[in-house]
């Protein structure tokens, strides 16, 4: 866990923001595959009810100006996401504070770990994608363009948009890719 703070998230109506009164908790890690993680977790039922995977420089938390309060936005350059979170800390003193290490957190390069390759551990690109489906995919129905059938893709891990596994594949250096998949 690299970053967790209390807060509320705000539901988008018309022009207005309107607080979940729930008691709520962000939680910013890297999973298991490196990426960085964006969580709002109901802290009553201790359940992760969003997960958005950011990448460096793809998104930004900032205060709201414009509302009244210790309203914030997480909002996407990448495309029209925005996520609006009050803050549930007691003191306000630490927003200021706290907004810049969210933004240092969510910013910070991939890291790549350097290992030795070996034969042992390398796998086609082929593999390596059909992989990386299988363990980030969640609840999301992919089609099985041979049968025309569709089928149920999940995982533990939780529920990952179609969007965000092809921002994941499109992300992908094309130096070990095999053009085929492409």
């Amino acid at each position: 866990m690299m970053l967790e703070f209390r807060a509320g998230k705000m539901h988008l109506e018309g022009k207005r923001v309107v607080p979940d009164t729930r008691k709520g908790l962000v939680r910013i890690d890297r999973g298991e595959e490196g990426l960085i993680h964006f969580q709002w977790l109901d802290r009553t039922l201790n359940a992760v009810e969003d997960d958005q995977i950011i990448f460096p420089e793809e998104a930004v938390f900032e205060k709201v100006g414009q509302a009244s309060g210790r309203v914030y936005i997480l909002k996407f350059n990448t495309d029209d996401r925005k996520f609006f979170f009050w803050m549930q800390e007691s003191n306000a003193d630490g927003d200021e504070e706290l907004c810049a290490s969210v933004n240092y957190h969510i910013n910070r390069p991939l890291e790549i770990l350097e290992e030795e390759p070996d034969t042992s551990a390398l796998q086609t690109s082929e593999e390596m994608v059909e992989d990386d489906i299988s363990s980030r995919a969640g609840n999301i129905v992919l089609p099985n363009l041979g049968s025309g059938s569709m089928s149920d893709v999940t995982s533990s891990s939780g529920p990952v948009r179609l969007e965000d596994l092809q921002r994941i594949l499109s992300n992908i250096e094309p130096g070990g890719i095999n053009s085929d998949l492409l």
